[in-house]
């Protein structure tokens, strides 16, 4: 009986906390309202209001436990009889294996603002489902709206460059950049959850209907992106900069990265960073391709990456079993993925990238004729160079 008052006043933190938990949930899921609102005022909010709907039990939900889960382990800490392993034990006691393996450890710093909610990453993770993994990166679902990239060496120009699609081009769609931190090795880099699949995993099944679809709302996107007027992100000289939006770094993926080592101010400086390869020498075939590149194309905001893989849909329309309406249903697109090699590139880079990585022979065969070539226009003696190129510094 002599615990009690102790215990009454425990529980009443508990509740408090609990409130507390119940009140960030509430935050968290305005300031997306109110984000997108901010964004276009007039935007149709039907489908992240039913987002929400079902995504806001489970936030609410998943912060109530993360409280009382916090509040059990207190318990066990005031405990005589805990044993000296358990008292040492600093990682979640009852995380799946397999998720263990991803939970922060060590001294945090965060490197850009970081939502609350993700200060509880840890519980989070415990729950977690793997949405895709390649080599040492995984992403990971946090539940039906936030997912995680997790990885020693992620591009950090990714974070910045979401940010700033999120900021200047919301019309564009786009994950949102929830923050960033970064604990040990790992980085951790938060973002809103896309719905639906990529377009890579429904194109060989999608009619031609639907592929014209999908190429005239890419043209939307596109021309969007090109419309976007470009901060004052000048040098001294008055010169635009080339390469990402923040960092200014040109960024050439081929079979390896490279990039710029010094900042790139006109197309003729891009062009000589294109043929030059650290180590060898520029041949007599290097330079008769340089000689033929131009150098006075338009610079415009690019994505660079415009491959089905980076592209999520989901299907819109009736989806009501035995009303015989299913030739209604419409594949939309609902998010651009993958900004890290995003920035300010000459007008040819978009379609020039965007078939970088496609296997001519492949499922994916005829993605040439589905690109949005009205915004990004068509480009076959860049293209024709490029691969060139490739050929040499492959």
């Amino acid at each position: 009986m002599g615990d009690s008052p102790q215990r009454g006043h425990q529980d009443h933190l508990v509740e408090q906390e609990i409130e507390k938990a119940h009140e960030l949930a509430n935050t968290l899921t305005l300031n997306r309202l109110t984000s997108k609102h901010k964004g276009n005022p007039a935007v149709d909010l039907a489908h992240i209001l039913k987002q929400q709907a079902n995504a806001y039990p489970q936030l609410r939900g998943s912060l109530e436990q993360a409280v009382q889960r916090k509040a059990a382990t207190r318990d066990r800490e005031r405990a005589p009889e805990r044993s000296a392993k358990e008292t040492t034990q600093t990682s979640c006691p009852d995380a799946q294996p397999e998720m263990g393996d991803f939970l922060i450890d060590g001294p945090i710093q965060i490197t850009h603002p970081l939502a609350e909610l993700a200060m509880g990453i840890n519980k989070a993770i415990e729950k977690g489902k793997i949405l895709w993994k390649l080599h040492g990166t995984v992403v990971l679902g946090l539940g039906a709206s936030e997912v995680v990239k997790i990885g020693t060496s992620l591009d950090l120009d990714e974070v910045t460059n979401l940010s700033y699609i999120n900021a200047y081009v919301p019309a564009v769609p786009a994950p949102s950049c929830l923050g960033c931190l970064t604990a040990k090795q790992r980085t951790y880099f938060f973002m809103s959850r896309s719905d639906g699949v990529t377009l890579e995993t429904l194109w060989a099944d999608l009619s031609i209907e639907d592929k014209l679809s999908i190429k005239a709302q890419l043209n939307t996107i596109f021309h969007s992106l090109r419309k976007a007027l470009r901060p004052p992100h000048l040098s001294q000289d008055g010169m635009p900069k080339f390469g990402s939006f923040a960092s200014a770094i040109c960024k050439d993926m081929r079979r390896q990265q490279r990039m710029s080592a010094a900042t790139i101010r006109n197309e003729a400086q891009f062009n000589d960073f294109l043929c030059h390869q650290t180590g060898r020498s520029a041949t007599p075939w290097v330079r008769m391709i340089r000689s033929a590149m131009r150098d006075d194309h338009r610079l415009v905001m690019t994505h660079a990456d415009l491959h089905p893989r980076n592209i999520m849909v989901r299907w819109e329309g009736c989806e009501e079993e035995g009303t015989g309406r299913g030739r209604e249903r419409r594949v939309r697109i609902s998010a651009l993925l993958d900004w890290e090699s995003s920035g300010w590139y000459p007008e040819y880079w978009e379609f020039v990238k965007a078939l970088s990585t496609i296997n001519v022979r492949g499922k994916m065969a005829d993605w040439l004729e589905y690109l949005p070539t009205e915004a990004i226009g068509t480009w076959p003696v860049e293209l024709s160079i490029d691969s060139l190129l490739d050929r040499w510094l492959g």
